[in-house]
């Protein structure tokens, strides 16, 4: 059986480089930007899934591609690049990027 004092000072030595770096390179506005455009990813594509067969009906007139397909491929790169975006510029913003 293991010693509660031991894990707990392995623990504390784990931790404390880890947070040394997240105070470091600014982690925690990151990690918000990135949970709200997972969320968004999430929200956009539930929503397209909803209505994907509807959709997929539809072919876009030039590719010969269903509408459905279309907008999953059109939302993946532009909330892809929008998270880009916000990623660099909240970095830059506090710093991380030096």
């Amino acid at each position: 059986m293991q010693n509660a004092s031991n894990s707990a000072a392995v623990w504390a030595v784990m931790t404390a480089p880890m947070l040394r770096l997240e105070r470091q390179f600014g982690v925690r506005p990151l990690r918000r930007v990135m949970l709200a455009m997972l969320t968004a990813w999430f929200g956009y594509f539930l929503v397209i899934s909803m209505w994907a067969r509807a959709l997929n009906k539809v072919m876009v007139p030039f590719l010969d591609v269903p509408l459905g397909i279309f907008l999953v491929a059109q939302g993946t790169a532009v909330i892809f690049c929008a998270a880009l975006a916000l990623m660099v510029k909240i970095s830059s913003a506090s710093g991380a990027l030096r």
